[in-house]
């Protein structure tokens, strides 16, 4: 089904996107409740950390649970463990048992948004990928509007119980979501990995009911081998890598940037949300006309050109408006690196395509604070967001006209 797309099973996807994206948000308070414990600062850096290790080791595991078990039933069975990984919370105070359940909740975590992820990458038909991944993009921007304000409300105003109970309750609100969502069709071993064909087979028939029919051994899914073999596969890997390069770097450490010329970090920060969740809601369709991987590498040069851009702004005005440039490469390209991957992997390949996507996506947040902290104790913190966004502009340039051309 290709000209038809079941909104219900969107909307339950959605959702589910949105939970998880609301369980890792309401955590950025973490450190301010573990704190109120009685754990010092220093020892809540490594609470945060482990999950964030547990979450990226568990993509390639991950993704071989997928074809095992099922995508939908790996979603389910990972919620439910998340769950009771959560709850531990509420009771334990020795630093220890807290590190060990931050740990477990990182790994199972990990399956839950790779499984919605890769549900996602097996349903939505190719040719409403732009406007719908956009719409998943929401998903990612809007619990920060809401549940990091409940998380702090919960906190300051009634109790540190109150807010780590928060973590249990979404986690069984994802398990409940995720139970009504339909079973993918299903997938034969003779399907050929053929774009144009899998385009048309990956997509949900809400008139049906069939039973997920998942292949029974990974030899009919294909193999990491065959993966890193598909023609667009290293294109995309180094779209990927530049974009969180970039991204991760703008989002830890732009604030400190600008706090550090006595200005207002929330003059860029609020214009590049603003922008970027005003063209997710309503610049849908134009996500569906233009093209993805050109579009993708542009919008990495449009970043890359802000943050150099920040090395001479001295005003909160210029920040301002830096951040509303920001925020249109934001708003465009984070739905269009997310609909990448499916367009790349054929559908046999997508549970492990997917996890070295946003296994990809997700390692700046690891490296890129070392570069920074060190790179900005040598050459100051200005020079190397400079350094950073010189590589993104000449990286963006270099994919949209070189790479991606010849993949």
């Amino acid at each position: 089904m290709t000209s038809e797309y079941d909104r219900r099973t969107f909307f339950l996807c959605w959702l589910v996107t949105y939970l998880g994206q609301a369980y890792l948000s309401m955590f950025f308070l973490y450190p301010v409740a573990l704190q109120r414990q009685g754990i010092p600062l220093a020892l809540s850096g490594w609470l945060m950390s482990i999950f964030s290790v547990g979450s990226m080791l568990m993509r390639p595991a991950g993704s071989i649970l997928n074809e095992r078990l099922g995508v939908r039933k790996s979603l389910l069975y990972a919620s439910v463990f998340l769950f009771c990984c959560s709850m531990p919370l509420l009771f334990f105070r020795s630093f220890n048992a807290l590190l060990v359940a931050r740990g477990l909740m990182g790994l199972f975590y990990g399956v839950v948004m790779l499984a919605v992820t890769t549900y996602q990458a097996l349903s939505i038909p190719e040719e409403r990928r732009g406007s719908l991944y956009a719409w998943i993009a929401v998903a990612y921007v809007l619990p920060q509007l809401s549940i990091v304000p409940l998380s702090e409300f919960l906190i300051s105003s009634i109790s540190v119980q109150a807010f780590l109970a928060l973590a249990p309750a979404v986690a069984a609100a994802t398990f409940l979501i995720s139970k009504n969502l339909p079973k993918l069709k299903n997938f034969s071993k003779e399907s050929k990995v053929n774009s144009e064909s899998d385009s048309q087979e990956n997509s949900l028939s809400p008139d049906q009911d069939s039973k997920v029919v998942f292949p029974a051994s990974s030899q009919q899914w294909g193999s990491w081998g065959e993966m890193v073999r598909v023609k667009g596969f290293w294109p995309l890997v180094l779209t990927l890598l530049t974009w969180s390069f970039v991204n991760t770097s703008t989002l830890q450490y732009m604030p400190a940037f600008i706090r550090s010329r006595g200005l207002i970090a929330s003059s860029f920060v609020a214009a590049n949300a603003g922008v970027s969740l005003s063209l997710r809601l309503f610049a849908t369709r134009f996500m569906d006309l233009i093209d993805r991987r050109t579009g993708a590498a542009l919008a990495i040069t449009l970043m890359g050109a802000v943050v150099v851009g920040t090395r001479f702004a001295f005003s909160n005005h210029l920040f301002f408006l830096l951040g509303l440039i920001y925020g249109l490469g934001m708003g465009l390209g984070f739905p269009m690196i997310l609909a990448l991957m499916p367009d790349v992997f054929p559908e046999r390949l997508r549970p492990k395509g997917i996890a070295i996507g946003t296994l990809l996506m997700e390692s700046g947040f690891i490296f890129t604070p070392f570069i920074i902290s060190y790179g900005g104790g040598f050459f100051g913190l200005g020079n190397v967001m400079a350094f950073i966004g010189v590589t993104a502009l000449a990286g963006g340039f270099f994919l949209s006209l070189h790479v991606w051309r010849k993949a």
